[in-house]
């Protein structure tokens, strides 16, 4: 089981999101350039946020169960989001509701693994989970209105990458937790 757990957090680990997040602005720039800073801003967004939280939360926990949103669970809801709505608004019908249940599967699947590998608690997961809808609901808003795009040179490139990078680990964490010592946190 603990094989399984470990195999779905992976999914969500920076080295399979960051080379997705470039594959989708790689896309972008290709079949709707002006879409491409929206994209980069919400990722800056969601990454951003998130590392800043952890810093805080790190030094000055907010709750007993508050130390760290979960990024695996925030980027995922980006990045395979953004990517589903892609796939969502090229493909009509009965593989609109496919893809739409999937993802939604996947990440909700990615933040019960970070839960039950004790990574992170239900506040952290949902947190998390906030953070990457919220920036995805940005990326989304103008993104709904295109024309239907060429889906496929994007979903290759992304089961390519998923593929090759499965299993792999950027240790980001542990990163920002040797960070927080250096940044002056005062805590009330």
């Amino acid at each position: 089981m603990r094989a399984w757990l470990v195999a779905l957090t992976d999914l969500g680990d920076l080295a399979v999101l960051l080379p997705l997040a470039a594959a989708m602005l790689a896309w972008l720039l290709l079949y709707s350039a002006r879409e491409a800073p929206r994209w980069l801003l919400a990722l800056g967004s969601c990454v951003g946020l998130t590392a800043l939280l952890k810093i805080v939360f790190y030094a000055c926990p907010p709750a007993d169960d508050m130390h760290s949103p979960s990024g695996h669970t925030g980027l995922s809801a980006l990045v395979y989001g953004a990517i589903t709505l892609a796939a969502v608004i090229a493909w009509p019908g009965v593989r609109r509701v496919l893809v739409i249940g999937g993802c939604t599967v996947l990440i909700l699947a990615i933040g019960v693994s970070r839960l039950l590998l004790d990574a992170h608690s239900v506040a952290e997961v949902t947190f998390g989970l906030l953070i990457g809808t919220v920036s995805l609901a940005a990326f989304s808003q103008k993104y709904l209105q295109l024309p239907n795009m060429k889906v496929w040179p994007l979903l290759v490139a992304a089961t390519m990458l998923v593929t090759m990078l499965h299993g792999h680990e950027l240790h980001a964490e542990q990163f920002l937790h040797r960070f927080t010592g250096y940044v002056p946190i005062h805590c009330r």
